[in-house]
């Protein structure tokens, strides 16, 4: 017997474990997962768009949540606060607390994927489609505190349900899983919509092989839209900041989602490709793999149809966002990862007629892939801390007579604003103006979001114009680049410009009200 031969039956023998003790299996992983995930959910400093969750999920009351998304500052529906809100009232508020919705949500979308597959293969294939997303960029959503992870497991849910209502197995309560779950989901991001796609695409397939409409699940799934209409007020305010929003759609996007979602991936798949190249050309098709998988149903093709449903996503996110909406960035379709997870779990099932080699690789692969992803994430969170206590040292060294900091972006002032110690907070500013943003970055949103959210989130962000011709002085931190308008249009008027220091990527300034040149009074910056 030769070395694959003995690996042949390795995998044999792992595929037949998990398929004794797959719930033992399943509360392991799901132990890993969430103990690992939790603890990098608790150390992540959270950045600007999570601490706009929490500023507006820690309002005093829902009808306070609902009027600061009225100002279309943040274009997110109001369960996403909801949920995130319940989560603070229940363990406090804490990093970990206000990014437990999405660990929970990543996970469970983990669970239906395992489920999902399981039931038309093996166990051993489930568990290789539940681990997949979190060798993706997917990953990083599960201890962020936006509402993609809570999305990608309303979306789990809903397509569990659709497979068993599918299937006749407790039909109704299906239905009503699926109806409320993909409402839910669209409650919690607008572009959830977009979980129509594969569920419509896997009808399909049905309607073609049957020859009939099944339209209680048509019914079921066009509930999901309902939300869109209850939130019409806050789609329409949230319009007028998409018009000229940071993230203006391009089609170059469709490539750069599925090449950012996939490169971690990247291992894992040629992996299983080399084992299979190698076992083809060596070993003939083994009958025990077959007679083994015999017992399993095949997939069904509109459960196929409804992966690549899942897959096209992104392509449909970007074609909504030109013609419609106006607005994308990657993680609007991040529930692509679902559809890509069941694939490459059916493909490693079908390689090589079944052989376990195939699905047993690619879950050492996966498991590997997780710890060595996970580590890393712990050692940049470590790095991030250390670089916080610099930030705050260099500006205390660099305290020019306690003169006020403006943040240079929004970024580094939401961050500074909440993690710094109180002697720098008290003196940091964020200056805003909408006009000279688009006249430098060519959009108006974050500025516009700031000024509407100022009175909810009660820090110090003043207009640019009349506070720049009140100071004779003040100091400019923060990164030159992407969201920093400021020093450009500080040097386009007559202050005068001092670098007192750079901290990383960081830079620190001085800025001046520039003398006349006949020795008159210092001239004001307004426009």
């Amino acid at each position: 017997m030769n070395v694959l031969q003995q690996l042949d039956r390795v995998a044999e023998a792992i595929r037949d474990y998990c398929e004794r003790r797959k719930l033992l299996l399943l509360c392991g992983v799901s132990i890993v997962y969430l103990v690992s995930t939790c603890l990098l959910a608790s150390r992540k400093p959270m950045w600007i768009d999570e601490l706009f969750t929490y500023y507006i999920s820690g309002l005093p009351t829902i009808s306070d949540i609902w009027s600061a998304l009225l100002t279309g500052g943040e274009q997110i529906p109001p369960l996403f606060h909801i949920i995130t809100r319940v989560s603070l009232s229940l363990f406090g508020v804490s990093e970990l607390a206000i990014r437990l919705p999405e660990v929970l949500g990543v996970w469970v979308m983990s669970l239906c994927l395992f489920r999902f597959v399981a039931k038309r293969s093996a166990a051993l294939y489930g568990f290789a489609a539940m681990l997949f997303p979190l060798v993706t960029k997917a990953s990083s959503y599960a201890y962020e505190a936006r509402p993609y992870g809570i999305v990608l497991g309303f979306a789990g849910v809903a397509l569990i349900c659709w497979q068993s209502a599918v299937e006749g197995h407790h039909r109704k309560l299906s239905l009503i899983g699926l109806a409320v779950s993909l409402a839910a989901a669209v409650s919690c991001h607008y572009y959830a919509v977009l979980l129509l796609l594969p569920l419509a695409s896997g009808e399909a397939v049905r309607l073609i092989s049957l020859r009939r409409l099944d339209l209680p699940i048509w019914v079921a799934s066009g509930f999901g839209l309902i939300p869109l209409f209850l939130f019409a007020p806050l789609i329409q305010q949230a319009r007028t900041h998409s018009a000229i929003f940071w993230a203006q759609p391009h089609w170059g996007q469709m490539i750069d989602f599925y090449y950012s979602l996939l490169t971690p991936a990247l291992l894992p798949l040629v992996g299983m490709l080399i084992v299979a190249a190698m076992y083809s050309t060596t070993l003939p098709a083994g009958g025990v793999s077959n007679r083994k998988q015999a017992s399993h149903a095949t997939p069904q093709l509109y459960e196929v149809a409804a992966a690549f449903g899942f897959v096209a996503i992104p392509v449909v996110a970007v074609i909504l966002a030109k013609f419609i909406t106006g607005a994308a960035t990657a993680r609007y379709a991040l529930p692509s990862v679902i559809g890509f997870s069941i694939l490459f779990a059916f493909a490693a099932h079908r390689l090589l007629d079944g052989r376990a080699i195939i699905g047993a690789s690619l879950v050492v692969v996966l498991c590997s892939g997780f710890v060595v992803l996970e580590v890393r994430n712990f050692q940049s969170m470590a790095e991030v801390s250390s670089a916080q206590a610099k930030t705050y040292e260099f500006l205390r060294l660099n305290n020019e007579n306690q003169l006020p900091i403006v943040a240079s972006d929004p970024h580094t002032f939401m961050t500074l604003a909440h993690y710094a110690p109180r002697d720098i907070t008290a003196r940091l500013v964020y200056l805003a103006d909408p006009q000279a943003s688009l006249r430098h970055l060519g959009f108006t949103s974050v500025d516009q979001g700031m000024l509407n959210l100022k009175p909810w989130f009660r820090l110090k962000i003043e207009e640019y114009a009349p506070y720049v011709a009140s100071q004779q002085q003040f100091l400019v931190y923060g990164p030159i680049g992407w969201l920093n308008w400021l020093l450009s249009d500080l040097t386009a008027t007559n202050r005068r410009i001092e670098l007192k220091g750079r901290n990383r990527e960081n830079l620190l300034f001085l800025v001046s009200a520039a003398e006349k040149p006949d020795g008159g009074q210092p001239q004001s910056a307004g426009h």
